[in-house]
């Protein structure tokens, strides 16, 4: 052979390589040893049984949740049908009274004021007893969480602000306002 048939071959040998390696860059064949695909499918046997768990475990947590949630509301039911009966049962011995008072033929009526008067301090008590109070409102300044202002009144006597009758009576419950007093407030 000559030298440039020799070189002719080594140039096409160089060309034939070339276009192989172009080849296996666009077509790259993924080639794994046996051992390496068991330890990716063991891998991916665990992932999924990992998956399962949480998956059962969050159903499971779900299912509780949704349990306290309706355990909860049935106890809220429950409290406020026993508090509704404590109230009812403080409040009737004086209907009862009520029932008498009206059921009785009283001709003196100061007898009858007499009765009327006891009825309400038995209300008044069984009230106190389930913690209700009344708000304080004539000669304090007025308060907006405790007073609503319904008039204004212009006295020289009395402060700006001033509380000078009380129209409607307030109340909490274990301190917490559940009716505001209406009330007439000084305005100079």
């Amino acid at each position: 052979m000559t030298q440039k048939e020799t070189e002719q071959e080594q140039l096409d040998a160089k060309q034939e390589s070339v276009s192989d390696a172009t080849a296996a860059d666009e077509n790259p064949e993924i080639c794994f040893v046996p051992e390496d695909v068991n330890e990716f499918m063991t891998a991916l046997d665990e992932k999924s049984r990992l998956l399962d768990e949480m998956t059962d475990r969050y159903k499971r947590l779900q299912a509780d949740f949704d349990n306290f949630r309706r355990r909860t509301r049935q106890e809220k039911e429950e409290l406020s049908t026993v508090v509704a009966e404590q109230i009812v049962c403080e409040l009737l011995p004086v209907v009862d009274n009520f029932e008498r008072a009206t059921a009785s033929k009283a001709t003196d009526l100061d007898t009858l004021a007499t009765g009327v008067q006891m009825i309400f301090k038995q209300l008044h008590n069984a009230l106190t007893q389930m913690g209700v109070e009344s708000v304080n409102a004539v000669g304090t300044v007025f308060d907006p969480t405790q007073h609503e202002a319904v008039m204004r009144v212009a006295d020289d006597t009395q402060p700006d602000g001033m509380v000078v009758e009380e129209l409607q009576k307030g109340y909490k419950v274990k301190g917490r306002l559940i009716r505001p007093s209406l009330v007439k407030v000084v305005g100079n």
